[in-house]
C-alpha cells in the first residue's frame, strides 16, 4: 500500500502550489498541471486534473501548459 500513498513531502508541495495558484500564480498552476501530467502527485498521471490546471495556466499565457493540453488531446 505504500506505493499508492502520496508522500507527505509531495503532498505538502502540492498544497503549497495550490495555495500559490489560488493567489494568482500562473507558474504554480503550470507546476501543478505538469505534476499531474507526469504522475508526480500520485502513483500515476491524472489527465483530468492535469487538464484542469493546464487550461487555467494556458488561458493566462503559459506556453508549457499549452503543450500539456496539446499532449492530452
Amino acid at each position: 500500500m505504500k506505493g499508492k500513498m502520496i508522500s507527505m513531502d509531495k503532498k505538502q508541495r502540492l498544497l503549497d502550489l495550490i495555495d500559490k495558484a489560488g493567489r494568482g500564480s500562473i507558474e504554480a498552476a503550470e507546476a501543478i498541471a505538469e505534476g499531474y501530467f507526469k504522475g508526480t502527485f500520485g502513483d500515476r498521471p491524472n489527465p483530468e486534473k492535469a487538464k484542469k490546471w493546464a487550461s487555467y495556466a494556458a488561458k493566462h499565457g503559459s506556453e508549457n501548459a499549452q503543450k500539456i493540453l496539446n499532449a492530452l488531446k
